[in-house]
């Protein structure tokens, strides 16, 4: 795992390892969703406090991810990732079999608390056995590996839970860790070169004071952030609107969007060539181009309470297709500025990035009342705001 390959590549079988422990963190968010209102009939509570289950694995995830990168940088990549999959499987297998929903909402965090040592750990590791180029190409692999959770998340987690109840659902997630857990201590090799390192590395709180004056350290960041920032919002009233405005159930909805994933996969594991062709830079400033252009005329085409299937789907498809540029380009650019601190840098993007982007949900729910303008505009001013952040990421 420590060597590197041809052109700075890592080995393939390597790749798509890390590729597994990332996908593992959306897919224990999303596989859940199908299965809320059946926990809300177990515990004899509403469906609003069931999102709970969600709100307590994106708190975990945004606790988790800064700490799990610090650790990595000091400790190693490999104890850090074993000991995390450990506990998301201990704490999955908690979710099952948790007598309370209190009981199950502490497991929930904890779950996320330990799987997000896969992403981050990904990420640091890749750092760490490519050069800036290498490093891009890899995350952009693993970033379309990650596109497929959302697809066959709600899917495993409808299927599960319709044919064994809410418990399968987490029984699954326990299993899939264990398994993870295993093929990742047969085959991970610790990356983390110490003596390269400074023979005293600066405290957590020094690092992240220095990642966080850093324009290009948050110039991608943010860059991430309103890439997805765009999807959070849509998401958070995706269903609604569908239903109020196109006359179609959660089913449509949920097969029109799994559509849309897979878009995202096929731009992202594009990326890798296209990365070679135009460079990083150029192909972020044409794919943030692209997102603006999308995201007008999303707001465009949907204002005055005109929304379409064409007039709103067509936008969202070209949003797609310039995140799945976007966000492993972007991932890249937050961990390549400091690669001394890689684990750090990718912890603490991850980190911002989820809360600034997960604000973008909370909004849009707070701004849709019916009427599908406002949340349009929303996604427009975060569509035109990667362009912004790819300036500020020049430095």
């Amino acid at each position: 795992m420590a060597d590197r390959g041809d052109g700075g590549r890592a080995r393939p079988q390597s790749v798509w390892l890390l590729s597994l422990a990332s996908t593992l963190s959306p897919f224990g968010m999303i596989v859940v969703v199908p299965a809320l209102g059946a926990v809300g009939q177990h515990f004899g509570i509403g469906t609003g406090e069931a999102q709970l289950l969600i709100a307590a694995y994106l708190f975990g995830l945004g606790v988790g991810q800064p700490v799990a990168g610090t650790l990595s940088d000091r400790l190693g990549r490999r104890p850090v990732i074993l000991a995390g999959f450990v506990l998301f499987s201990v704490a999955s297998a908690a979710c099952a079999l948790a007598p309370t929903f209190g009981w199950l909402v502490a497991a929930r965090f904890l779950q996320a608390l330990g799987v997000c040592v896969g992403t981050v750990g990904a990420r640091a590791i890749v750092r760490d056995t490519h050069d800036a180029i290498g490093a891009a190409r890899a995350l952009t692999f693993i970033g379309a590996a990650m596109g497929i959770a959302p697809v066959i998340g709600p899917a495993i987690g409808g299927a599960l839970g319709s044919a064994a109840g809410h418990q399968a659902v987490f029984a699954a997630s326990a299993v899939a860790g264990v398994l993870t857990t295993f093929a990742l201590r047969a085959r991970l090799a610790e990356t983390l070169d110490r003596t390269a390192r400074p023979a005293s590395a600066p405290p957590w709180p020094v690092s992240y004071g220095q990642l966080l004056r850093s324009p290009p350290f948050m110039g991608y960041t943010l860059m991430y952030a309103f890439t997805q920032g765009c999807f959070f919002a849509f998401l958070a009233v995706g269903a609604a609107v569908f239903e109020a405005h196109l006359g179609l159930g959660p089913t449509a909805f949920g097969l029109v969007w799994a559509a849309m994933g897979f878009v995202y996969v096929l731009s992202a594991a594009s990326t890798g060539r296209l990365t070679a062709r135009f460079g990083t830079r150029r192909l972020l400033l044409y794919a943030g181009i692209l997102a603006t252009l999308a995201g007008t005329a999303l707001a465009l085409a949907t204002g005055g309470g005109t929304v379409t299937a064409a007039r709103l789907l067509l936008p969202l498809l070209v949003l797609n297709v310039s995140a799945g540029i976007q966000s492993p380009l972007s991932i890249a650019g937050a961990v390549n500025c400091r690669p001394d601190i890689a684990g750090t840098a990718s912890g603490l993007s991850s980190s911002l990035a989820l809360g600034a982007s997960g604000a973008f949900s909370i909004a849009a729910g707070t701004l849709y009342a019916g009427e599908f303008t406002p949340v349009a505009l929303l996604i427009a001013f975060s569509a035109a705001m990667t362009l912004v952040t790819w300036r500020v990421s020049r430095g």
